[in-house]
């Protein structure tokens, strides 16, 4: 299963902790998301997360459904968390202490094998106003 969206323009990678409240109560895995939020942990087993969105923001977990699973294949199912207006708000940092993403040009596939040889700030070399969308 890949990060996918309608047209694909980017691709890359990403990297994340989980937060210190989960981790605190549950552990630091997967599976923790799916406890803090009391998935039927005898049914399912949670083995992934997918974030959707900007406006419409969604939180939905990849699990294994146990009752449906045969030996010769696990049955995956997306669970997706209701959230309203607040919860889109907050969900990010509920989940995540650090969040790393990093995309390219999708058919620029070489740079994503490269190391940074320095940081610079933006400012530094630019003037520009973030909010002129004109």
């Amino acid at each position: 299963m890949k990060a996918e969206v309608q047209f694909n323009d980017f691709t890359g990678s990403i990297a994340a902790d989980i937060s210190d409240v989960i981790a605190a109560k549950k552990g630091n895995y997967i599976s923790s998301i799916g406890e803090y939020f009391d998935v039927d942990q005898k049914r399912f087993k949670v083995v992934g997360i997918s974030l959707t969105g900007i406006e419409d923001f969604k939180v939905t977990l990849v699990c294994v459904d146990n009752e449906k699973s045969t030996q010769g294949k696990e049955h995956i199912v997306n669970m997706t968390l209701e959230l309203d207006a607040q919860g889109q708000k907050e969900m990010l940092g509920l989940l995540f202490k650090r969040l790393n993403i990093v995309l390219f040009d999708a058919g620029e596939k070489h740079y994503s094998a490269l190391e940074c040889d320095e940081e610079v700030a933006f400012d530094e070399y630019h003037t520009y106003d973030y909010y002129d969308m004109n």
